[in-house]
């Protein structure tokens, strides 16, 4: 029997390749920012490096957890062959030029939006081909991302003041699809997990005990998010941007409560998605007060994106990597550290946007690349290597 070559077996599957380069882009652009930051590296381009660094966290790190995740997910949903093969190979070729792209405006941008036109073209094949309904809203979520992404793109070129907006609006819109996803997989898998320790009668009383499934405080908390980004974006009235706000806070917390997650604190893998997901009303609420100038928006930007975004990605493609290589879903102690020094990270972030203070942006970086350090200990060898035996 011929043996599987080790790089026919990183393109087998999307997020083989997706979530090894968002741990290499997790560390070195947070490691190159920090030294700019700092004035040890010198930033020579004709580019915003604010705005550059918020967009290659959002269309570098989380670009690739999206695709990984999303092509993984989607032979999965649509009962299809995985994309693999050389559409994979171009697709991360493409995502790498952005990235590699890093003093030419155009260029990236060429590369940019050519990632997230054939994520979508690629998506849409599978999902329209399959007849899957269920999930034609996230070919409209990719297709807005690319329409956000030009718009970004072609601020950074023409319009300058306008790359806050577009930078604002694609980073609520990857929220909208943590809330999409996250409402799918946290309560679907902390349900699996109750039901697995009511069976070895560690958790009482089935189905008390269960997450609450998807109704109208699902909804009201999604739409009501969707109204607050809105408003955020477009620079609504203060008073309307906080009341709105402090509404989907509420909701979302609401809503997340409603999955039980104290129940699950003997299982770091099924906290983690509940601890991550906990950083979405508290971002909210903090980008609420930011309208009113009660704090900095730096506040609120990193607890959506350091505590929501990439805790849910850990969390989300941790999961991932071990159930399609077969191994068992058990937290490696690396993991648990990792989603730790995550949330550390998230806390010194924020601390540091509201008390200004520098040592803590140090600190918060460090945080951030020991966590994928310890991410990257645990997973590079799994999705290098092939699956377990069963």
């Amino acid at each position: 029997m011929k043996t599987e070559s080790r790089f026919d077996l990183l393109f087998s599957y999307a997020f083989r390749p997706f979530f090894l380069l968002l741990v290499v882009q997790a560390i070195a652009m947070v490691l190159f920012w920090s030294l700019t930051w700092s004035g040890v590296v010198p930033f020579a381009w004709q580019r915003n490096p604010v705005y550059w660094h918020g967009h290659e966290m959002l269309n570098g790190f989380a670009g690739a957890a999206i695709a990984g995740f999303l092509l993984t997910a989607v032979a999965n949903w649509t009962n299809r062959p995985a994309i693999s093969g050389w559409p994979l190979m171009l697709l991360c070729a493409v995502w790498l030029g952005g990235r590699l792209a890093l003093d030419s405006a155009v260029a990236a941008a060429i590369f940019d939006i050519g990632f997230w036109t054939l994520l979508l073209m690629i998506a849409a094949n599978e999902i329209l081909r399959a007849g899957n309904r269920r999930n034609y809203k996230l070919l409209f979520v990719l297709g807005a991302m690319l329409l956000i992404d030009a718009g970004w793109h072609y601020a950074e070129l023409h319009q300058a003041a306008l790359q806050r907006s577009f930078l604002w609006a694609q980073m609520y819109l990857v929220v909208l699809l943590v809330t999409i996803i996250g409402g799918r997989v946290i309560p679907a898998f902390t349900g699996n997990w109750l039901r697995r320790q009511s069976a070895s009668q560690q958790v009482p009383a089935l189905p008390a005990h269960m997450p609450a499934a998807f109704n109208y405080i699902d909804l009201l908390a999604i739409l009501a998010f969707v109204g607050f980004a809105l408003c955020s974006v477009l620079s609504a009235p203060s008073i309307v941007t906080l009341a709105v706000g402090m509404i989907a806070a509420a909701l979302h917390a609401l809503r997340l409560s409603r999955w039980l997650g104290h129940l699950t604190l003997s299982d770091p893998l099924v906290w983690m998605l509940h601890l991550s997901y906990a950083w979405i009303p508290v971002g909210i609420a903090l980008m609420a007060l930011a309208s009113f100038g009660w704090v900095s928006p730096s506040a609120g930007i990193h607890a959506l994106t350091t505590g929501a975004i990439a805790g849910m990605i850990v969390s989300v493609s941790s999961r991932a990597a071990l159930g399609h290589t077969n191994r068992a879903l058990v937290a490696h102690p690396a993991l648990t550290c990792s989603i730790l020094l995550l949330n550390l990270t998230a806390v010194l972030r924020v601390g540091a946007s509201m008390l200004d203070m520098q040592l803590l942006i140090s600190l918060s970086a460090l945080s951030w690349i020991a966590a994928f350090l310890c991410y990257g200990y645990v997973f590079a060898p799994i999705l290098l290597g092939p699956p377990a035996k069963v």
